[in-house]
């Protein structure tokens, strides 16, 4: 299942995207004859993996990111960084096929005082600093990892979470990952408040309701950790107008790393 298909012609492929997704189908492309063409809008290839591998405990992620870099150099995959693809150029170029793997974005919703509300992916690339004290919104597999990170650098952390527990809806997640989070939030004294609803966040206190009643929880900002959505706009726009066209990884479905590469080597194996 997992042989390279041979190929009668070699194509011209434009990758758009250079997350997990995108650096798998270029390398696969690359390797059985294909002329691919990568694509990335910022400074690096990596994706998602760039905010999820910035803890310590997340390096393998870090890892694999350079992994790709080395093995797409190594490939003589042309990778053009810094470079936002439009419409009109997809349209312009000489391609016989073109692979979007735009990613995803992190979900966001207002608090009122919205200074101090960072995505999780800021604070984690350290685009933005949360301050001494801070509640995360959302107990998810990036709630509970940012928490932790967050609490081994000292900083004072709450999780509130919708749900009664942290980790409830996670799909696909390792259970070893998960049972080691379980354990880890509460030692490293990350308070979680469950089966609470985040309402505003006012002059340096998040309000929330729970089943007890309203709770004020004071702190220096607030992480919104409350899923990814499919970043596909391009995709749309490109949809028919392009004959042969490809939409991979978190663009398509916002999942993990391990279905964006599944999904990205079945596709560019049968190219």
């Amino acid at each position: 299942d997992m042989a390279y298909e041979p190929i009668l012609k070699s194509k011209k492929v434009m990758v758009v995207g250079g997350g997990v997704a995108g650096c798998e189908a270029a390398r696969v492309l690359a390797i059985r004859g294909h002329q691919p063409e990568l694509y990335e809008k910022g400074s690096r290839l990596g994706g998602n993996l760039l905010p999820g591998g910035a803890p310590e405990f997340k390096e393998d992620d870090l890892a694999l990111a350079k992994w790709y870099e080395t093995t797409l150099k190594d490939l003589r995959v042309p990778v053009y960084y810094n470079h936002e693809v439009t419409k009109d150029e997809v349209l312009a170029g000489d391609y016989d096929a073109v692979i979007i793997a735009t990613g995803s974005q992190p979900k966001k919703f207002s608090l009122g005082d919205d200074e101090k509300v960072y995505t999780a992916s800021q604070v984690l690339l350290k685009e933005k600093d949360c301050g001494e004290t801070t509640v995360i919104v959302g107990g998810g597999l990036v709630g509970c990892e940012t928490a932790l990170w967050l609490a081994e650098h000292g900083k004072k952390v709450t999780i509130v979470e919708a749900l009664d527990k942290i980790l409830a809806v996670n799909g696909p997640l390792c259970h070893a990952n998960k049972d080691m989070l379980e354990r880890l939030v509460p030692y490293h004294g990350v308070e979680v408040v469950a089966g609470a609803r985040v309402k505003k966040y006012e002059n340096g206190v998040l309000t929330a309701d729970t089943a007890e009643g309203e709770k004020t929880l004071p702190c220096d900002s607030v992480i919104l950790a409350v899923g990814y959505r499919e970043e596909n706009s391009l995709y749309h726009d490109l949809e028919f107008d392009v004959p042969e066209i490809y939409l991979l990884g978190d663009a398509k479905k916002v999942s993990n790393i391990m279905y964006a590469i599944w999904d990205a080597f079945e596709v560019a194996n049968h190219i």
